[in-house]
């Protein structure tokens, strides 16, 4: 199975990207490195290769990046392929239901997945979010 890679140059820096055929499983923050991507992918995804080239995941997401920097649109809404433990996928899966332009408190996700005491637990996964632009 194979893992593809690529950059893009934005208004806020370099910013690596990772997926499968599957959906999008790795977003660097702003001025990532090629080596935190590939420590990445080989700690989460072993058994796959990873190969420097796009498929259709990272050209729809460089296409989405362009957009938002650009001001032409606020949708970041490519398939996503979560790559956590359970409780991680639940947090992040949440944070994706966040409106363009509103905040929600690290409780306020908890108690959306049913866990209403897990604010630091939610904060925890979100720290450890590696699609971070495209869960914000």
């Amino acid at each position: 199975m194979t893992c593809y890679w690529d950059k893009i140059d934005s208004l806020i820096g370099t910013v690596y990207l990772a997926a499968t055929d599957e959906g999008l499983i790795y977003c660097s923050t702003p001025n990532g490195s090629e080596e935190e991507l590939q420590n990445w992918v080989g700690k989460h995804l072993p058994s796959y290769t990873l190969q420097k080239g796009t498929n259709n995941i990272i050209e729809l997401a460089k296409q989405q990046l362009q957009d938002y920097f650009g001001g032409k649109s606020k949708v970041l809404d490519v398939p996503l392929k979560f790559m956590g433990t359970p409780f991680q996928n639940k947090a992040w899966k949440a944070l994706t239901t966040i409106p363009y332009g509103e905040t929600r408190t690290y409780g306020q996700i908890a108690a959306q997945i049913g866990c209403p005491k897990g604010p630091r637990a939610v904060g925890m996964a979100n720290n450890k979010n590696p699609i971070a632009l495209f869960v914000p």
